[in-house]
């Protein structure tokens, strides 16, 4: 049996990785239990993935997916691979038009007919949607969605990045500290087979009550990573980017961390093409246009949602900001965009 570090807050998806391995460790070459892992956009997967990778260096292939696949050249490639195949982006092989599920359907059909392993991953909104067309979920008997981070993995996970000590600095007027706040822990429950972030209270200690410097500068880091991560919704890549955003000068103030408003008004087919660019993580003006109706102005959209800080553009793509993840991603399921 695989056991996790417990022991090792740096590392992400500890549990995730030991249920992966475990289905690894008792594939046998036949009737093999394909895998799912499903998440948000930016909050780690790919990390796992390498985890996975380094474990297995001369049994598992790579064929990660970056844009949308046109052809199915990818199969051959598949067919030649080793016995586990690990395969990244898999959202990138259906497109929301008309006959664009080609790709996703020539992929699923060769792993119901392949004694391979595949370990893939998928965009959590592109899931939704796909499995409520297409019943994904019948194709992955394992499936894994990756949970919330918690606060000590976080902090843990941003500060071994520096070889320098870094000042935090809680400079919150004293009335509007809160002594009571709610964070979220991983907690395992009988009917789930991943373990579930719940609201947990935490209390912290009164402001100056110990007189300990060194004790007042602690409650100050973990008073910010705690803000970070309550913003970030336990997302690791929303909140390296709120972090980042908030370092200056090897200084973190508890006043430069964004209190990440959220206001959204969008037409409908600003709304579409906004699920769209959610869904994929990352997608080409061409494709845009390719999966818009002829009566919606791709640039005129993409300016709008630019000009409302919703997305940005990167390597010639189109993606959602990060810090703007759970506002986007709130008001489109609100709507019924995604879900």
């Amino acid at each position: 049996m695989v056991e996790a570090d417990a022991g090792t807050p740096g590392t992400l998806f500890e549990r995730e990785v030991v249920r992966i391995r475990e289905a690894i460790d008792g594939y046998t070459g036949e009737s093999p239990a394909h895998i799912a892992v499903i998440a948000e956009p930016f909050a780690g997967q790919s990390m796992l993935m390498q985890q996975i990778i380094r474990f297995y260096p001369h049994r598992v292939t790579h064929l990660p997916f970056y844009s949308v696949v046109r052809n199915t050249g990818f199969l051959d490639t598949m067919r030649r691979t080793e016995d586990i195949v690990l395969v990244e982006g898999c959202h990138f092989l259906a497109l929301r038009r008309i006959g664009g599920f080609a790709m996703l359907d020539a992929f699923l059909e060769l792993l119901s007919t392949s004694e391979k392993l595949f370990i893939t991953g998928w965009n959590g909104f592109a899931w939704s949607y796909l499995n409520a067309v297409t019943r994904l979920e019948e194709h992955f008997p394992v499936a894994i969605r990756l949970p919330p981070i918690e606060n000590a993995t976080l902090k843990a996970m941003i500060l071994s990045q520096y070889d320098r000590p870094i000042l935090f600095v809680d400079d919150t007027p004293p009335q509007e500290k809160r002594r009571f706040s709610i964070e979220r822990r991983l907690v395992d429950l009988p009917f789930s087979d991943s373990p579930v972030a719940l609201p947990w209270p935490k209390i912290a200690p009164r402001p100056g009550a110990s007189g300990d410097a060194t004790e007042t500068a602690g409650a100050a880091e973990d008073a910010i990573f705690d803000r970070i991560n309550r913003i970030a919704l336990g997302n690791y890549g929303v909140a390296l980017r709120i972090w980042e955003r908030s370092l200056e000068s090897d200084t973190v103030r508890m006043s430069s961390i964004p209190a990440n408003p959220c206001t959204v008004s969008l037409t409908i087919d600003e709304a579409f093409l906004l699920a769209v660019i959610l869904s994929m993580e990352s997608i080409s003006f061409g494709d845009l246009e390719e999966i818009a109706h002829t009566d919606i102005d791709v640039r005129q959209v993409l300016y709008r949602l630019r000009v409302q800080g919703l997305i940005e553009e990167e390597r010639d793509s189109y993606r959602v900001k990060p810090e703007a993840l759970h506002c986007v991603s709130a008001y489109l399921q609100k709507i019924r965009m995604v879900w």
